[in-house]
């Protein structure tokens, strides 16, 4: 399977676990935010699911940065902007890479695409660890992919370990008070609850890892 065929497959795979979790992460949103961020994944899964065919015959850089124009045009809420950035981030720097570097292995881009995304989010968001956002799990995600790749870990492996530092990061929010937009002012409330944001970065990383045949 080639790498942008595993990109399609895994915009569909994370599109239609989104679309399961609205009701979830409007709850978790609920606590200190807008209560709206499921409504904002339902659009950001429609939009990925109508990108799919455009995106699978791309490259996989081009093809990252098609599904940060798409998400930008269909959630340009705060967040929904930051995730569409952290996307054209990765696809630039995907981009990039192979100029430089052909024939890079998927599990390399992988780790490029997720290290890029997450400087784009702490730079445009103006955040950092701890500060209870995307970014705790986003960041040890990043983290995770790279040494998977430094090991020579293949991609099934790769994801695995991605998606359990998102999954680990998200719940290392709960003790944490937040800092940043809304829920800064309601850092009292937030504190004792898992990040909405970091829980929605767990979740699509966890739908791309739990796809079959990737090797």
């Amino acid at each position: 399977m080639s790498d942008s065929a595993a990109l399609a497959r895994a915009v569909v795979a994370v599109a239609a676990q989104l679309v399961a979790s609205a009701d979830q992460l409007n709850e978790l949103d609920g606590v200190a935010g807008d209560g709206d961020l499921g409504i904002t994944v339902t659009a950001a899964a429609a939009a990925l699911t109508a990108a799919e065919p455009v995106v699978a015959p791309l490259e996989v850089g081009p093809g990252v940065r098609r599904i940060g124009t798409e998400l930008a045009k269909a959630v340009p809420s705060t967040g929904g902007t930051l995730i569409a950035f952290s996307f054209m981030a990765a696809g630039k720097a995907l981009t990039e890479l192979a100029a430089e570097t052909p024939d890079v292995p998927a599990v390399r881009q992988f780790a490029v695409a997720l290290t890029a995304a997450a400087a784009s989010v702490a730079l445009r968001g103006k955040v950092v660890l701890g500060a209870k956002t995307m970014l705790d799990a986003l960041e040890p995600a990043a983290r995770a992919a790279t040494e998977a790749a430094d090991a020579g870990c293949g991609m099934a492996e790769a994801l695995a370990r991605a998606a359990d530092a998102a999954e680990a990061g998200a719940a290392s929010t709960i003790s944490m008070r937040a800092t940043v937009g809304r829920a800064g002012w309601l850092a009292e409330r937030s504190q004792g609850h898992v990040d909405a944001g970091a829980t929605l970065i767990a979740i699509a990383l966890r739908a791309a890892a739990d796809m079959e045949g990737i090797t």
